[in-house]
C-alpha cells in the first residue's frame, strides 16, 4: 500500500493526466500484449535470416533512441506530459516519471543475440515475450488461490510460467529436428530456467534478467549434453 502511495504522489507531479493509472498488482493486458509483441517482433526478425552482429546493430539502435526519447522527457515535463497522454495505457504508475521499462527489454535482447547461439538467443527471447506474460497473468487472476513466494510472486504465476516456457521449448526444439531424446530434458530445463528466473533475489527488472539468466543456463545445459 505505501508503494502505491508513492506512485500516486509520482503521478500528481504532472498534473491532471486523463489516463487510468496501472499499478504492478492490475492487468493490465495492453502492457502484456505490448510486450509479447515486441519480444515476437524481434525473434521474428532474428529469424528472418540476419546475421548476429546485425541484430546487435539494429538493436542498440533502437536502444539508443529509446535511451534517448526517455531521457529527453524526463527531462522536459510538457513533453512528458504528452508522452504518457499517448503511452499511458501501456505504462505503469511509476514509469510515468521513471525510465519505462523497455531499455532493459532491448539491452537484454542485445545481449542475448549478441552472446547466445541463435536457438539459445530465440528462446531466451521467447520466455520473456510468451511465458512472462502468462506467469503475471495467472499470478493475478488466480495466484490468491495459493501461497505467494517471499518477493511476493505466486506460486501458480510460476507454474503457469514453467508451463508456457517448457511449451515453447518442445515446439521450438522440435521444429529444429533435434534428437527426441534430448527435447524432453532441454525443455524441462528451459521450462525451469525461464519460468523460475523471477524468484531469484535481484533487485534488477525481469525484462533484462528473464532472457540473459536463463540463455546463460541453457547455454550450459546445451554444451553439458554435447551440441
Amino acid at each position: 500500500m505505501m508503494k502505491r502511495s508513492a506512485d500516486f504522489k509520482m503521478v500528481n507531479a504532472l498534473g491532471d493526466i486523463p489516463i487510468r493509472i496501472h499499478f504492478r498488482t492490475d492487468l493490465h493486458l495492453m502492457r502484456k500484449m505490448f510486450h509479447a509483441f515486441m519480444g515476437l517482433i524481434i525473434v521474428l526478425i532474428y529469424m528472418s535470416g540476419i546475421s548476429r552482429g546485425m541484430g546487435v546493430l539494429i538493436l542498440g539502435f533502437f536502444l539508443g533512441l529509446d535511451l534517448f526519447v526517455e531521457f529527453t522527457r524526463l527531462r522536459n515535463p510538457v513533453l512528458n506530459e504528452k508522452m504518457v497522454k499517448i503511452w499511458g495505457p501501456f505504462l505503469r504508475a511509476h514509469e510515468m516519471t521513471q525510465l519505462s521499462t523497455i531499455p532493459h527489454y532491448i539491452f537484454a535482447a542485445m545481449i542475448a543475440v549478441g552472446l547466445f547461439p541463435k536457438p539459445i538467443a530465440v528462446l531466451s527471447l521467447l520466455y520473456l515475450a510468451c511465458g512472462d506474460p502468462i506467469a503475471s497473468l495467472a499470478g493475478i487472476l488466480y495466484g490468491h488461490h495459493g501461497p505467494r513466494f517471499e518477493n511476493g510472486k505466486t506460486w501458480i504465476g510460476t507454474a503457469a510460467g514453467v508451463f508456457v516456457c517448457v511449451l515453447v521449448t518442445f515446439f521450438y526444439l522440435k521444429s529444429l529436428r533435434m534428437a527426441e531424446s534430448l527435447i524432453l530434458p532441454l525443455s524441462l530445463m528451459g521450462g525451469l530456467a525461464g519460468g523460475m528466473t523471477e524468484l531469484l533475489p535481484l533487485d534488477i527488472d525481469d525484462n533484462f534478467t528473464i532472457p540473459v539468466i536463463s540463455g546463460f543456463v541453457l547455454w550450459f545445459t546445451f554444451m553439458m549434453l554435447g551440441l
